[in-house]
């Protein structure tokens, strides 16, 4: 069964007690005892210390886990020391650990901007994160392809293929690779082993609009009351068995086998195909979409192409993981490829923890959650969980949580974002790849748009 929401966490400046509500000591040393190395004796740093520690090294902007570790337990160990600790741990029990900590954060009735029609809206797409040229990665990890030449690439990469909240940016799952893996197949990976949080839609790029994904995906959406709403290529053949009243198609999707190539059977689905036009310039866009909304009157065709839009989030969230939670330079941290994954790991959990801390204030603000700046409630939260660590024999329990309190209150009126307009920028890239269009002088105008279907 799907975790409970996480909805509902007070906003707290106590890192340790706000990690032992995100993650139970108790449920940590059964997974270590179940999962974890043997133990060599009485551990000066427990395994509930070392992962929230880890956690917090991933959100702390400057200092070692060395650092980290002494702040947060007042334990003094080596960086070698914890190392060789990491080493011993592994990625996959980090792993492990994530159904029990990443949960969804939203409610319908706190949170109506997170749902479409009573169903949760999460999206799943990659990211990829460079890795440090070390005599370890570069044993182990793969080096893609330069896109600009023959050249060798600069750096190895680590891929993330992550499951995301869409209107909270609460990561719900992950999986990741170095050794040349690809986004489909670290995605199926994802699907099956984790569930899809009940009564939700996923959201997915072109990449992900698959009939042999799909095809696989379905029995777990179905048992979830799921759905999907994905965007397909342009070549992809389908049998068009009705064309509905707004416009859209219900489909057959013929499915084979990626690897023998042999027909599996038939998927139904709908589909909707729309050109968007920019009012300014003219410029159009097709889009064409696949979905198991089949009901017309309840789904609209032209409501669900603008709703596919909040796909976008997602690049947002991946945004917010890798610069407000990034290393202090571009590449990771990490020596070696395992360490690595830990770092990402660690830095999903902590994402959670803020998203957490962000929804608290949201809800003291009264408004959307995406409104609330994810860099000061970041700082805010590291800044007061600091001066907690450090005055946790000055001051009581009544003082701290009226300086959670104050806080919060500064932070639901200070880090409140304007509303945006919708803006549209020139697609085009300073040093271009490919087919891209050198951008010389960016552009940036309002996004004033007219979707028309054309379904056949």
């Amino acid at each position: 069964m799907p975790n409970p929401s996480l909805s509902g966490v007070p906003f707290t400046g106590d890192f340790k007690e706000h990690f032992k509500w995100l993650f139970p000591p108790e449920a940590c040393f059964r997974l270590f005892a179940a999962h974890g190395p043997r133990r060599r004796g009485a551990r000066k740093l427990s395994s509930w210390q070392w992962l929230m520690a880890r956690v917090h090294h991933a959100l702390a902007r400057a200092g070692t886990f060395a650092t980290h570790v002494k702040q947060i337990t007042g334990i003094s160990l080596s960086d070698s020391a914890l190392s060789q600790r990491g080493q011993s741990i592994g990625w996959k029990l980090l792993a492990e650990a994530l159904p029990a900590i990443l949960r969804p954060l939203a409610e319908k009735e706190r949170h109506p901007e997170a749902f479409h029609q009573g169903l949760r809206l999460v999206a799943v797409d990659g990211t990829r994160f460079n890795l440090r040229n070390t005599g370890a990665i570069n044993r182990e990890a793969h080096k893609r392809r330069n896109s600009k030449g023959n050249g060798q690439p600069a750096f190895a990469q680590l891929l993330a293929v992550v499951l995301v909240e869409l209107g909270q940016h609460q990561p719900l799952a992950a999986t990741l690779g170095w050794q040349g893996e690809g986004e489909m197949t670290l995605a199926r990976e994802l699907f099956a082993s984790r569930e899809l949080p009940a009564r939700s839609l996923l959201l997915a790029d072109r990449l992900f609009g698959s009939p042999w994904l799909l095809w696989d995906l379905q029995p777990r959406l179905e048992s979830a009351g799921s759905h999907y709403l994905v965007r397909v290529k342009d070549n992809i053949k389908v049998v068009v068995k009705d064309r509905l009243a707004d416009g859209s198609s219900l489909v057959d999707l013929p499915v084979r086998d990626p690897a023998t190539r042999r027909k599996q059977g038939y998927l139904a689905a709908r589909e909707i195909r729309a050109t968007l036009t920019l009012a300014a310039g003219g410029k159009s866009v097709k889009i064409r979409l696949w979905t198991s909304l089949l009901d017309e009157q309840r789904y609209p065709a032209l409501e669900l192409v603008e709703l596919y839009a909040r796909r976008w989030e997602q690049e947002l969230f991946f945004r917010e993981l890798k610069e407000s939670l990034g290393p202090r330079g571009k590449a990771l941290d990490a020596q070696t490829p395992e360490s690595a994954a830990q770092e990402v790991l660690a830095r999903l959990m902590g994402a959670s923890l803020i998203a957490a801390q962000r929804a608290a204030v949201a809800d003291h603000a009264g408004v959307e959650v995406l409104r609330i700046s994810y860099a000061q409630v970041l700082e805010g939260t590291m800044a007061l969980s600091r001066a907690f660590e450090l005055s946790h024999d000055l001051i009581g329990n009544p003082q701290r949580e009226e300086w959670a309190r104050r806080l919060l209150a500064q932070l639901a009126e200070t880090a409140v974002i304007p509303k945006r307009k919708p803006r549209s920028c020139q697609r085009a890239v300073r040093q271009p790849v490919k087919d891209w269009p050198k951008m010389r002088t960016p552009t940036s105008m309002p996004l004033i748009y007219s979707i028309s279907l054309d379904n056949p």
